[in-house]
């Protein structure tokens, strides 16, 4: 009977489920913690929009030629977006010189694929594309117009508005790309001009419902200025629109 009674415990601890704990793992950028999550294996596929036909293992090193498009330190991870084909990435970086590119420069980029926590999705285990190094291989529009017309762009903004340097600085790189890349007539005689002084204003403006950040793009001549060009900026999508005065509504500018 002992013999009996004991192989029925041993029996009873053998059916009972295990429980395995992975230790609490603190994600340094952004204090996001997860607690329990599964292990996810180091041979596992993942997927990107920059190789969207390839099945690509988690933490392996690749290489592409891409377009820069920006760089945006001020969220919880530093994002660097780029665009391959027509698709745009956000890749999360901890690349010291992510910030040395202009708009439109090729580049050729060092990345992988490895796990980033997602904060307010209860604490979701996730992949994404991080970005190693990259090197300018082709000097783009906005690059070529800075070498070419070297003065700086003057800007004021409405009395009243407050805007943080960070905005104002994204602005301006919204300037530059416009005038590097329109195609409009007037923007092009003024480029050729090496007198032209060009400078803008910045203001908030409503329209059809929506918020804008409206730039009065100008040429500045003995203390009086002309305008050549309204832009306009969604403030929700960032998209920029070309302001089709005669017919009064927006062209977006890609």
């Amino acid at each position: 009977m002992r013999y009996f009674l004991l192989a029925l415990l041993l029996l009873l601890f053998s059916c009972t489920d295990k429980k395995v704990s992975v230790p609490k793992k603190s994600n340094d950028t952004t204090g996001v913690t997860s607690e329990n999550i599964d292990v996810i294996p180091e041979e596992v596929n993942v997927f990107s929009a920059i190789r969207p036909d390839e099945r690509l293992n988690k933490g392996e090193q690749y290489a592409d030629e891409v377009e820069y498009v920006d760089y945006d330190a001020n969220g919880d991870y530093a994002l660097f977006t780029i665009k391959k084909g027509n698709e745009v990435v956000a890749l999360q970086t901890n690349f010291e010189g992510s910030d040395q590119f202009n708009r439109g420069d090729i580049l050729k980029i060092t990345w992988k694929m490895d796990s980033t926590f997602i904060a307010g999705e209860g604490e979701k285990l996730d992949f994404t594309e991080w970005l190693i190094k990259a090197e300018k291989v082709k000097d783009g529009k906005v690059s070529l117009f800075k070498k070419k017309y070297t003065k700086p762009i003057k800007y004021t903004w409405a009395e009243g508005e407050e805007y943080t340097k960070d905005f104002k600085d994204y602005l301006y790189t919204q300037v530059e790309y416009y005038l590097a890349n329109s195609k409009k007539d007037l923007v092009k005689v003024h480029l050729q001009n090496p007198d032209t002084q060009f400078v803008y204003s910045i203001e908030d403006r409503q329209k059809d419902g929506r918020s804008y950040t409206v730039l009065g793009i100008s040429n500045e001549f003995e203390n009086r200025t002309s305008i050549i060009q309204w832009l306009y900026l969604d403030s929700e999508n960032r998209k920029l629109y070309e302001y089709d005065l005669p017919n009064d509504k927006l062209i977006e500018f890609r």
